[in-house]
């Protein structure tokens, strides 16, 4: 077997991989395809699934009010403050970095290794497998590159610096960080590697919708040609993939009814991500919604402001005072992509073509109709369809706010987008987020730097 293999293994025992057989050598060796099943497993469960995208909430423009000290811990609340307030440096509190490098190892490893192995359940091909592995791969190169690189410029994106590749498992590598264009050409070449292997269309329930599957995998990628603004091509990879899944009707849900960020939901496609919440802990009241985002809603009608949270603060006879209002998710929901996201992406990617304008209009009025009451329909109807490409586009990024609230959309958003001024009061101070500012895209965090200065080259 190859030498990465064995490299891998050794950081399996060490991991405690207690699923793979020893070997009289006391070598840690998967050959079955239900251990390399159980090795790409322990690759989805590294990645951060908490942090990689609904924490740079706290970056954005949707959080007016900030609780720091109901973050985790008291040691954390400095360094929360620090990343509300874009102070990057040693002080802030690290976003997930070498997590995303974990998973990938897991997934090169799969991808290294697992066509030398024994077919032992003929019900999951090992093709499915590395397909999947494939998709991972480029999902946290996505996640990376979008976090850590250059937003997205097709007239740049070659110049511009972008992430460390993780292609390939070799302790002698050197990780520098490539292009952008580069980074995106592997996600791209990862795609159509796991389309070319993947057969499971869609995961049989919501235990299994973390893992990726062929229309898991269509809906990433129309994620990642609406970033590189190849609209046709997003649109057309949309609008193939929305018959296959329904939209949640707000106006008939009950409180049974699996909501749309939550795993179970009619419209969940991949469920790997969790909405802002907090794990070890509820910080369902730590963030007050900010009043321009709260002014987006028509408040009477839009259905979705019925699940936000009141926030109250109390006197000493616990007389409650309105703060805001905030999200109200349970730490188990968990969603990466959704039917709602598919029909936005059909709608902003139509509104540059204008052939397909007519019908991008009528893919953003099908999500509102099960978003906003009956009776307000007519009246939204005839205000989208006067609307020309620009102002489709502004209303497809407000609407992407409201659907996505604090579930880590709107920063990456604002940073393949317009970048604006976002200007933010903490501690009695004003701080200002310049449009365009350099800091709309995260410094390598201390920690990595430390163990690899090759990323500061």
């Amino acid at each position: 077997m190859k030498k990465s293999a064995y490299i891998l293994l050794a950081a399996c025992g060490l991991a405690a991989c207690n699923y793979l057989e020893i070997e009289p050598v006391g070598q840690v060796i998967p050959h079955k395809t239900s251990e390399f099943r159980a090795l790409l497993t322990t690759g989805y469960y590294a990645y951060p699934f908490s942090e990689a995208q609904s924490y740079t909430c706290l970056l954005a423009d949707e959080v007016g009010t900030i609780d720091a000290s109901a973050f985790w811990n008291a040691s954390d609340a400095v360094p929360i403050g620090y990343n509300y307030t874009w102070q990057y440096g040693t002080q802030m509190l690290e976003y997930p970095y070498q997590y995303f490098y974990q998973s990938l190892f897991y997934a090169n490893a799969v991808i290294e290794n697992i066509r030398d192995a024994d077919v032992d359940d003929a019900d999951e091909p090992w093709e499915q497998i590395l397909g999947e592995a494939y998709a991972l791969r480029a999902y946290n190169h996505f996640q990376l590159v979008n976090l850590y690189g250059q937003p997205y410029n097709p007239n740049t994106a070659d110049q511009d610096r972008g992430i460390a590749l993780s292609n390939l498992i070799d302790i002698e590598q050197k990780y520098r960080p490539t292009n952008v264009a580069a980074v995106y050409a592997l996600i791209l070449e990862d795609i159509a590697e796991a389309e070319r292997l993947m057969s499971v269309e869609r995961q049989p329930d919501n235990t299994r919708n973390y893992r990726f599957s062929i229309n898991a995998l269509a809906a990433f990628k129309a994620r990642v040609l609406l970033y590189m603004q190849r609209w046709q091509e997003a649109y057309d990879t949309a609008v193939a993939l929305i018959p296959k899944y329904e939209l949640l009707d707000l106006n008939t849900a009950t409180e049974e009814t699996a909501l749309p960020w939550q795993a179970a939901s009619c419209e969940a496609i991949l469920a790997m991500d969790r909405p802002f919440s907090g794990s070890g802990g509820d910080l369902r009241n730590a963030c007050v919604l900010a009043e321009s985002l709260l002014g987006l809603f028509d408040k009477e009608n839009d259905l979705r402001f019925n699940y936000l949270k009141e926030i109250n603060t109390y006197d000493e006879f616990w007389t409650p005072t309105l703060l805001g209002y905030g999200v109200d998710r349970s730490s188990s929901d968990k969603i990466s992509i959704r039917a709602a996201e598919i029909y936005l992406i059909a709608a902003e990617a139509g509104s540059y073509l204008p052939a397909e304008l007519p019908a991008a209009r009528q893919y953003l009025l099908d999500l509102q109709a099960k978003r906003l009451k009956a009776e307000a329909m007519e009246a939204q109807q005839r205000k989208i369809e006067g609307m020309g490409a620009e102002e489709l586009r502004v209303e497809v990024a407000n609407e992407r706010a409201r659907e996505f609230l604090m579930e880590g959309h709107r920063w990456m958003d604002l940073r393949r987008t317009t970048r604006p001024s976002i200007t933010k009061s903490y501690n009695g101070s004003v701080y200002t987020l310049n449009a365009n500012d350099s800091r709309y895209t995260l410094p390598f965090p201390q920690s990595a730097i430390a163990s690899n200065p090759e990323l500061n080259n």
